[in-house]
């Protein structure tokens, strides 16, 4: 027996962001079973999953009269296995959406280039249901009382611009007051290395390394200042070691 088709729900107020989401979607998942249903309201959208079990919903955070961050809490309360992407326009929102479980939240300006990625993680989950939600560690920021963890393995490249820290995830950008040192001293040791006093990287995102500065999924470019580059070539081989077949010891 064939597996069910994966249903999408779009939710935006604007038509012509409805139709975007959609092309990228049908171009995405051509030869993957799919049924994308597109709604202008919040309370299409849950009229729709009261039947329907959706299992991804794509979701505008600022709609007049509604808020995607409540409409995704009321959606998980009829569908408690949906997986949500945030879609807004407003970094300021970036820290709200963790009153919701969610695994993206992209901004639309990024939205050609970041939400493939997004899909693809969530097609991924949906393949494997039994996985936990945000695997591998996870890094707080904040302070007690307004405290996001934020997964490690979603971040691509963190980078210090005046006094805020970027932490550039694959669902978009986090900001935090820390500076990166300590920062990087919460992350895993092997798989991020500094490569200047206002970048480190995330190696497993990083698609070319060499002398003029490292390449980052998505295009990013992240320099090398010569104070740093024999660390960095250290980290590299140490990150490289974790990727080879463990030797088999006879007995």
């Amino acid at each position: 027996m064939s597996a069910a088709p994966l249903a999408i729900a779009v939710c935006d107020d604007s038509q012509a962001l409805l139709a975007r989401v959609a092309q990228l979607l049908e171009a995405q998942l051509d030869s993957t079973p799919h049924q994308i249903k597109t709604f202008t309201s919040a309370s299409e959208l849950l009229e729709a999953a009261s039947v329907q079990p959706f299992q991804l919903a794509i979701l505008d955070i600022q709609m007049p009269q509604h808020n995607g961050i409540t409409l995704a809490q009321r959606l998980l309360a009829l569908r408690p296995s949906c997986q949500i992407i945030f879609l807004t326009a407003y970094v300021a929102y970036c820290q709200d959406v963790y009153d919701v479980d969610h695994i993206a939240f992209l901004l639309k300006e990024e939205m050609d280039s970041r939400l493939p990625v997004a899909v693809a993680r969530a097609c991924a989950r949906q393949a494997e249901p039994d996985a936990p939600q945000h695997p591998g560690k996870l890094l707080m920021l904040g302070q007690p009382g307004s405290a996001v963890q934020l997964p490690q393995d979603d971040i691509l490249y963190l980078e210090r611009r005046v006094r805020t820290t970027w932490l550039h995830t694959i669902g978009g950008v986090i900001f935090s007051a820390e500076k990166l040192e300590p920062l990087l001293q919460r992350l895993d040791p092997v798989a991020f290395c500094q490569t200047h006093k206002s970048f480190a990287v995330h190696w497993p995102y990083v698609e070319r390394y060499d002398k003029s500065g490292i390449r980052i999924s998505g295009g990013a470019d992240i320099p090398i200042s010569r104070s740093y580059a024999a660390a960095v070539r250290h980290s590299f081989l140490a990150y490289i070691a974790t990727l080879q077949p463990q030797k088999k010891v006879l007995p």
